[in-house]
C-alpha cells in the first residue's frame, strides 16, 4: 500500500541535510494527513525602470561665452538609460511613471519692465548684469552691507528668493533639463523544458524594444537547477520489502536577470514542477 508525499514547508524530518536547502519532501495538512500537491506554476515578474533625460539649450545660449564667460550647449538632445532591473516572483500590474520635472526658463529676463523693443544680444546683456547684480546684493546681506533689518527667517527668505532669480537668470544661458521615468514590467512563465526566456531589448536610442529588435542589448531570464541529491533517510525497497511510500524531492531553483554580459538581480525559488519522485521505505 502507497502513499503519496509531496510538498508543503521548509519543515526538517530527521536532519537538516535531508532538506537540501530546499522545501521539504513531504506535504502535510494541519491534522497530519498526507495530501497529495498539484505543481503549481511559477510566474517571475521582470521590472525595468528607465529614465529619460531631455535637455533644451537656453534662449541666450550663444551669448554665454560673451557674458559669462563660459560656453553654453547649444544643442537640444535626449538620452536615455535603463537605472534598475529586478526579479519578483508572481505577476504584476504595469506601475505609473515616476516623474521628476524641473520647468524651462521663461525667455524673457526678470529686469525687463519696459515693453521697448531690444534685440537678443541686448536682452542677454541684460539679463547677464541681473546675474552679478543678485550676486552683489547677496554678498551685502550676508556681509551686513545692506539690509540691516533683515536677519532670522527674513534674511534666509531673501537668500533663497535671491538663489532662485539667479538660477532662472542661469537657465537661459545654459539651458534646463527634464528626467523622467518610466517603468516596463513583463511576466514570465517557467517551466523545466527551458532554461532562457527572451524578456525584450534596450536601446540607448528609442529605450525598451521588442525581443526581435536587433538594435538592442537582450535582456534575458536565465534558469539554473540544483542536481538531484541522494538522501540516507530514502532507503532503498528491498525483495522483501511489501511497504512503500513515494517522496517528492524539490531543487533550489535560481532565477537571474541578465543584460547582455551584466548580472542585474537574482532570486531563488522551489516549484514541484522541477521535483523527482522517490520510491523508497516509509520514513518512520
Amino acid at each position: 500500500m502507497k502513499k503519496i508525499f509531496a510538498i508543503l514547508a521548509l519543515v526538517g524530518i530527521t536532519t537538516t541535510a535531508f532538506a537540501q536547502n530546499t522545501i521539504k519532501a513531504g506535504l502535510y495538512d494541519k491534522q497530519g494527513n498526507a495530501v497529495v500537491a498539484e505543481a503549481e506554476p511559477v510566474v517571475v515578474n521582470v521590472t525595468l525602470r528607465v529614465a529619460t533625460e531631455h535637455f533644451k539649450p537656453g534662449v541666450y545660449a550663444r551669448y554665454a561665452q560673451k557674458y559669462l564667460g563660459k560656453r553654453a550647449t547649444l544643442s537640444e538632445y535626449s538620452s536615455l538609460e535603463l537605472v534598475d532591473a529586478k526579479l519578483a516572483l508572481g505577476s504584476a500590474e504595469k506601475v505609473a511613471p515616476q516623474v521628476e520635472q524641473e520647468p524651462y526658463s521663461l525667455p524673457l529676463p526678470l529686469n525687463r519692465v519696459s515693453s521697448m523693443a531690444q534685440t537678443t544680444e541686448e536682452q542677454a546683456a541684460a539679463t547677464a548684469e541681473m546675474i552679478f547684480s543678485l550676486r552683489k546684493h547677496r554678498l551685502d546681506l550676508i556681509t551686513g552691507e545692506a539690509g540691516e533689518n533683515v536677519f532670522g527667517a527674513g534674511l534666509k527668505a531673501a537668500l533663497d528668493e535671491i538663489a532662485r532669480m539667479e538660477k532662472e537668470c542661469l537657465n537661459m544661458f545654459y539651458g534646463a533639463k527634464t528626467t523622467t521615468e518610466q517603468l516596463h514590467t513583463f511576466n514570465i512563465a517557467i517551466t523545466p523544458d527551458k532554461s532562457e526566456y527572451m524578456v525584450c531589448r534596450f536601446s540607448e536610442k528609442a529605450g525598451v524594444v521588442a525581443s526581435d529588435d536587433l538594435s538592442g542589448m537582450p535582456i534575458v531570464v536565465k534558469v539554473e537547477t540544483e542536481k538531484h541529491k541522494e538522501y540516507p533517510q530514502l532507503q532503498p525497497l528491498g525483495p522483501k520489502d511489501k511497504v512503500s511510500a513515494e517522496y517528492l524531492i524539490v531543487p533550489q531553483s535560481k532565477c537571474m536577470l541578465v543584460g547582455e554580459a551584466t548580472l542585474m538581480d537574482t532570486l531563488e525559488f522551489a516549484s514541484t514542477q522541477y521535483g523527482k519522485t522517490v520510491t523508497a521505505l516509509p520514513i518512520k
